[in-house]
């Protein structure tokens, strides 16, 4: 898969997610958003994964999530769950859409974007 920049839709639950970390980690979220690109690694758009221009990700140990979770509604109308994840150092690493029950991620709707 190809690297792209940040989409709208990415940007919005990034900035959104760090407006309710604390300090530090909010302005390193931001810092990593403003300096990523973006690889989608799943055909349906459920996964992206995110790399930081001048940081080198770790050998993976697996990632952590944000202490931030989201929801989202689907242009079909089903409720998509929305996690950020970082690396073992706190740096922005993936983006993470799960549709319970299975069946293909559409569009999914911004204004519908709840933070928690």
């Amino acid at each position: 898969m190809e690297q792209r920049a940040l989409s709208e839709i990415e940007k919005t639950i990034i900035a959104r997610f760090a407006d309710s970390l604390p300090k530090d980690e909010r302005d390193q979220l931001i810092a990593d958003m403003s300096n990523a690109l973006a690889t989608p690694m799943t055909d349906n758009g459920s996964l992206i994964r995110f790399d930081v221009i001048d940081y080198k990700h770790p050998p993976y140990k697996g990632q952590r999530p944000f202490r931030v979770e989201g929801k989202i509604v689907d242009r079909d109308g089903v409720e998509l769950s929305v996690l950020l994840h970082t690396d073992e150092n706190g740096r922005l690493y993936e983006l993470e859409f799960i549709r319970w029950g299975g069946g293909t991620i559409l569009e999914p709707d911004l204004t519908t974007l709840k933070s928690f």
